[in-house]
């Protein structure tokens, strides 16, 4: 006969432990307040932000699809606090939504009832109704959100607003496919993320076709006995990645299909096997040395360039015609637009001369700089000025008279990495041969 097994007993806090975690508790949870109330401040200013915006546009008459008032003041508060003015543009949207279309949810998150992330559930889920459905569906869900987690409140909303909506699903999908798209991101140790938004019957399918292939990859590896250890996971991605680099599901993982244009900086001694030294792929960071051999190797043009030892700026670039050349540097010095906190590739962006050539700015590396659409748009369409400096140093004048100077981004590179402690090499005491 065997003993039964008992759970050991609860712990016994002291009153003194009881008092102190009361304490501590009841401030955590007012800081939480005090952070929801902050949030809803924040919103104040950016509508107050956006309203001087609208009022600049109609008073001078430049009310536009492009809205140059508000990009010039999301530049403002972009630069002064060191934010994306793209980020600032979608904070401004969200709290102009916020405030003035879902004024219950503003006002309990005013009051610290509710988080932000409890707001933005709530508008999330809303913002496509009409006032009169958007006011029904507040008093529903913000009284049950000061009771929620905003995990489950995401639940909770998403339900309420689907049975409240007046507008059929069918027309609201058609709306949605306006919204279809594919991004990347970076993330760290040489990885990054492919993201593809479209309708929810094209994602499954292919995510089904995809989990089909690669339970018939991992069951021929499993018969060859090659000892492959890659899960379901690891298939899927693969076979995605052959699929869209080549058209077949192989084996491989597609390297050798690339043929796009990048950037890939590669030490010499990387390319020739003698090192091991990471590359560096021009927005995103640094690679492995064996994919950037695997580039290497594929590539069908080679430009060569050179870096200030002292400043680590881009001095030359090797190239056959003077206008390529040119094209060149600007790209490998400017690696992305040039305006504060934009991070769009420099293929995708403008060269704008920073005085203009209608002024007698001349056509050269020291006048010219990468400047996406948007900013080079806004560059001539709004208050702010530009100059630009020694090694690509630009200075960025904004409507309010105040000035950011900004560095290329190799630059930046350069002396951040100047500043990391180099290991030892000498493996004795002995002095090293000469």
């Amino acid at each position: 006969m065997t003993s039964p097994a008992f759970a050991p007993d609860p712990w016994i806090a002291t009153a003194e432990e009881n008092a102190r975690a009361s304490v501590l508790v009841d401030e955590y949870v007012e800081l939480e307040q005090q952070i929801a109330r902050a949030r809803a401040e924040q919103a104040q200013v950016l509508v107050g932000l956006a309203e001087v915006a609208a009022a600049q546009a109609r008073r001078s008459g430049s009310e536009s699809e492009y809205d140059f008032a508000t990009r010039s003041m999301a530049a403002e508060l972009g630069a002064a606090t060191r934010i994306p003015d793209g980020t600032i543009r979608t904070r401004m949207a969200e709290a102009l939504t916020l405030v003035v279309e879902f004024p219950t949810t503003f006002a309990a998150l005013q009051a610290g009832r509710i988080s932000e992330p409890h707001a933005k559930a709530i508008v999330a889920a809303g913002e496509r109704l009409d006032d009169d459905s958007r006011a029904e569906y507040e008093g529903i869900v913000v009284p049950r959100a000061e009771q929620m987690t905003a995990g489950q409140l995401r639940s909770l909303v998403r339900s309420v607003a689907e049975r409240i909506d007046p507008v059929p699903l069918a027309v609201r999908q058609e709306e949605a496919m306006a919204q279809r798209g594919a991004w990347v991101s970076p993330l760290e140790n040489g990885m990054g993320e492919f993201r593809y938004v479209g309708p929810a019957v094209t994602v499954y399918a292919m995510h089904d076709r995809v989990t089909q292939m690669a339970v018939k990859n991992k069951a021929v590896a499993r018969a060859a006995g090659t000892g492959d250890t890659r899960t379901l996971d690891h298939h899927r991605a693969d076979v995605l990645t052959d699929l869209v680099l080549t058209g077949t599901p192989t084996a491989g993982d597609g390297l050798d299909a690339i043929r796009a244009t990048v950037q890939v900086t590669i030490p010499v001694d990387t390319v020739t096997g003698i090192g091991d030294e990471a590359a560096f792929l021009t927005g995103y960071g640094p690679i492995d040395p064996d994919t950037a051999r695997r580039l290497a190797g594929n590539a069908t043009l080679w430009v060569r360039l050179w870096e200030n030892k002292d400043t680590g700026a881009l001095d030359t670039v090797d190239a056959y015609t003077p206008t390529a050349a040119q094209r060149r540097f600007l790209v490998a010095r400017d690696e992305h637009c040039r305006f504060p906190g934009c991070r769009q590739p420099a293929r995708r962006c403008d060269i704008d001369h920073t005085t203009p050539y209608s002024r007698g700015g001349p056509t050269a590396v020291t006048n010219t700089a990468h400047l996406c659409e948007a900013h080079h748009r806004l560059k001539h369409h709004s208050p702010w000025g530009m100059r630009q400096g020694p090694d690509g140093l630009t200075e960025y004048i904004s409507p309010l008279g105040r000035v950011y100077a900004y560095k290329p981004t190799p630059m930046v590179r350069f002396e951040a990495e100047a500043e990391i402690l180099m290991p030892d090499l000498h493996l004795s005491d002995d002095p090293p041969p000469f």
